[in-house]
């Protein structure tokens, strides 16, 4: 069994869905092996909501000894990621 737990964000994050994928996700968490893995290689537009979701789920991840990875951003969503903070407190694997 591997250690890494995956789910893909395609498309857009904004107040539109990011409650939905914050109840997909937490659901998710439930069950989540020690690492849990956000795949943003499909993902082309995040609002602030939708960073919310990853800021709440690092934080529960981390009350849980786990850790949160954000994986294969494009190049805009990894720039606001870096300008907005997020390496210093998520992992982001280019």
């Amino acid at each position: 069994m591997s250690m890494n737990s995956n789910y893909k964000l395609t498309g857009r994050v904004d107040g539109t869905n990011a409650d939905h994928y914050d109840l997909e996700i937490s659901t998710l968490l439930n069950s989540a092996d020690q690492t849990f893995s956000i795949d943003l290689s499909g993902l082309s537009y995040i609002s602030s909501l939708g960073l919310r979701v990853f800021l709440k789920t690092a934080k529960t991840l981390k009350e849980q000894n786990k850790k949160l990875i954000l994986s294969k951003p494009n190049s805009e969503i990894l720039d606001l990621l870096l300008m907005s903070g997020f390496d210093k407190i998520i992992e982001i694997e280019k």
